[in-house]
């Protein structure tokens, strides 16, 4: 799959986007190197593909399956019959909400486009604590005009858009270990108690400490109790998110509808690169690896800000598609297996780690998918 950002120009201003640079659309000329080189392509990035003045001039190039998607503001009718799917990118059908976090948003213009788009529609979700509970009449829309949502947990910008998070990151085998999914959640002083248990040489606190550690290193899991201990307010959000998206699911089914849910916990043992076998292709001609590596950025993640650094592997301006695969095989090799990079969530030492500070990891990778929500389905690829 080849993933194109046909440009970094949009007609609205949502508060939880990465973009940060200057509108440019990419050249029909480099799209063209690629046109027929794989079989699936991804009009999406940071940018509205319909504000490129040549969209119907690059769809026509590209010679496999098609999806694109859409704020859904400026008309699909010319684009409709050339592409496979369209994806609809509306996190609510408050107003008032649109207004605040996607500024700029047409819920009628929206809704008219859907309409237009029929059966190759689908519908995407950024959730926050915000507009979970929209989802529900997002659901009923959906089913009315019979197609599939897509739901991603946001990727925070900020300190204030982690404050409004529904996940929480640490694998949840972890929280099961430590009782905090049974209600029998450990004491906010638990660790001052281990201490003293320490200086004494015993004591049931130890005991419960080394036996959690131990469950732990036999899976081959690592144990942040402190994290946990701090997040109990979190921990409690995640859980009942969890609940309600299971009673959407079902609510899904009733509709006759699919409905891809995020996880609201981290998995160190279950993770897979959604991107693997993939690039993504920048409006400037470089090639980055995946849409959260393809710029610099800050986001918020484990608690903290982290500086990502864009990883570029070939330009193609000068040089020709097989080159820039050929210079990426090696992470291509890295990212074919999660377990190469640690998941950072459950390391007790993720609070001011130097190696996440320069985009990198204790495994020595450079650059780190240690910290990736995309990699435990947290967030999700809205296509």
């Amino acid at each position: 799959m080849i993933q194109i950002e046909v440009t970094t120009s949009c007609n609205l201003s949502c508060s939880y986007c990465f973009r940060n640079s200057q509108g440019r659309d990419i050249d029909p000329s480099i799209v063209e190197k690629i046109s027929s080189c794989d079989s699936e392509f991804v009009l999406y990035g940071f940018g509205e593909p319909l504000s490129n003045r040549n969209i119907n001039k690059i769809i026509r190039m590209l010679d496999g399956k098609i999806t694109l998607s859409t704020n859904g503001i400026a008309d699909i009718d010319e684009i409709t019959s050339h592409v496979d799917r369209i994806g609809f990118s509306i996190d609510s059908l408050n107003e008032s909400y649109l207004r605040t976090t996607r500024k700029g948003s047409d819920l009628g213009k929206i809704l008219g486009n859907i309409e237009k788009a029929n059966s190759k529609g689908f519908i995407e979700v950024v959730i926050t604590r915000d507009n979970f509970n929209d989802v529900e009449e997002l659901i009923k829309l959906a089913g009315n005009f019979g197609i599939d949502l897509i739901l991603t947990n946001v990727v925070p910008p900020s300190r204030e858009f982690y404050r409004r998070v529904l996940y929480f990151e640490p694998s949840k085998r972890v929280l099961e270990l430590a009782g905090f999914l049974d209600g029998n959640d450990l004491e906010e002083d638990f660790i001052v108690k281990v201490i003293k248990d320490c200086s004494r040489g015993k004591g049931r606190y130890l005991e419960r400490y080394m036996e959690i550690h131990r469950i732990a290193h036999e899976e081959g899991l690592q144990v942040n109790l402190l994290s946990m201990i701090e997040s109990i307010e979190r921990v409690q959000i995640a859980i009942q998110a969890e609940k309600r998206m299971r009673y959407f699911e079902e609510m899904a089914k009733d509709y006759g509808i699919k409905i891809d849910s995020p996880e609201f916990f981290g998995d160190a043992k279950n993770r897979e690169c959604p991107y693997k076998n993939s690039i993504f292709l920048k409006a400037d001609g470089r090639v980055s690896s995946c849409m959260i590596l393809s710029r610099n950025h800050i986001e918020f993640v484990n608690n903290h800000g982290r500086e990502v650094e864009e990883f570029i592997a070939g330009d193609l301006n000068y040089q020709e598609f097989d080159e820039v695969k050929e210079s990426m095989h090696w992470f291509d090799e890295r990212r074919e297996d999660m377990e190469n990079f640690p998941w950072c969530a459950d390391c007790p030492h993720v609070s001011g780690c130097w190696y996440i500070a320069r985009n990198e990891d204790c495994y020595i990778n450079n650059p780190s998918c240690g910290e990736c929500l995309y990699s435990t389905g947290i967030a999700k690829c809205l296509f």
